[in-house]
């Protein structure tokens, strides 16, 4: 219910070679993309290479496709429009890469990028500049599933990744119960977290995909995706607002991707307080999340015009970032309220602390996660 990864291990690979190997056709089912909701997905690299992962690491000779969003809002859209937008229409991209691949997955990188960009150049009229609308497309398109991947705490859709995560999931996600597979099987060998932290105030070497890479990787895809779609801005001809959609779209994952590298890097230092138990680390992680509200607000501002919501699944079951009971909190707007409450919080905690150096002692055996409450 998530698309985080075209390398997956262990039960997403044993599980499916399981059945494909009883003789029948394995079809494979990319379910509702909770991760993904609501902005625009359209990286053909990302899924070509995923086809090809269900063929030859799994055994899946065809594809189950559902919408690329708002699955339960369905026909509709998510953004904010008078009339209402039609998914289909408006993730044509979505369709058309996996199709494009289910029916062949084994076509030249080099020629692909040819293709794509003709596709949206016509699309947009937008002359040589589809290049660079299919470079914002792949830059966005690695955002979500490196940070599910990496940080989440579920791929199912009880969590709705772009709405963001509490500090209290990054330093303790356990209490949110993620699954072991979850972490084996969704991306390459890395570290979550925690036991990044620790190796890093133990000296030891790291293994595979780190936070850090991760967070650094974000930044960047979300800083070339602005420059690649503010470069075909102006040779625009056709379909405009859509593409000024799109370029908002754009703009969101950017500002996404620098909260989340803010909030990760305050929650390495609240878990590296852990160890050294030096107030000065968490001031150094307050400066950090207050950074991330900046981004949030910026965030908050972007989407309140043009979108309705972030998750179409608004019930009780939606539990990450925090509950979507009645229909609540499914906004960038709501969740800013929290987060800003959550920085109250910590900001009070740290002078607690600082006033009362002794109090540290009475929280010893609790979870990191106090200093948020």
């Amino acid at each position: 219910e998530s698309l985080t990864t075209y390398e997956p291990r262990d039960e997403w690979i044993t599980n499916h070679t399981k059945l494909s190997s009883l003789g029948s056709v394995h079809i494979s089912n990319v379910h509702i993309m909770a991760n993904l909701e609501p902005f625009r997905y359209g990286s053909p690299d990302f899924i070509q290479k995923s086809v090809i992962a269900m063929h030859d690491l799994q055994g899946a000779n065809g594809l189950h496709l559902y919408p690329q969003a708002s699955y339960w809002d369905w026909p509709y859209s998510a953004d904010k429009t008078e009339p209402r937008l039609y998914e289909m229409d408006r993730d044509r991209i979505w369709y058309e890469t996996w199709s494009r691949y289910a029916w062949n997955c084994r076509r030249e990188r080099t020629e692909e990028i040819d293709y794509w960009s003709d596709r949206l150049s016509d699309f947009y009229g937008c002359g040589n500049q589809g290049k660079n609308i299919l470079e914002a497309y792949e830059q966005t398109g690695q955002i979500a599933p490196k940070l599910l991947r990496r940080f989440g705490i579920s791929d199912g859709n009880r969590q709705t990744l772009l709405l963001g995560m509490f500090m209290s999931q990054l330093v303790n996600p356990e209490r949110y119960n993620v699954y072991p597979s979850f972490v084996s099987s969704n991306g390459p060998v890395g570290e979550r977290l925690i036991q990044y932290a620790e190796k890093e105030w133990k000296g030891e070497q790291h293994t595979g995909e780190t936070p850090e890479q991760i967070i650094n990787e974000v930044v960047e895809h979300g800083k070339l995706a602005v420059n690649a779609i503010d470069k075909a801005s102006a040779k625009v001809r056709k379909n405009p607002e859509e593409f000024k959609r799109l370029q908002n779209d754009v703009y969101c994952y950017n500002q996404f991707a620098c909260f989340f590298d803010q909030k990760v890097r305050a929650a390495m230092l609240v878990l590296r307080y852990q160890h050294s138990k030096d107030v000065n680390d968490l001031d150094k992680a307050m400066e950090y999340l207050d950074k991330s509200i900046e981004y949030y607000s910026e965030l908050a501002e972007l989407t309140k015009d043009t979108y309705l919501y972030a998750n179409s699944m608004q019930t009780q079951q939606r539990k990450i970032p925090v509950s979507g009971s009645e229909g609540k909190n499914k906004t960038w707007a709501e969740l800013l309220v929290h987060y800003k409450t959550e920085q109250a919080n910590f900001r009070k905690n740290i002078e607690m602390l600082k006033r009362s150096p002794g109090s540290a002692d009475e929280f010893r055996d609790k979870p990191i996660d106090w200093l948020f409450n």
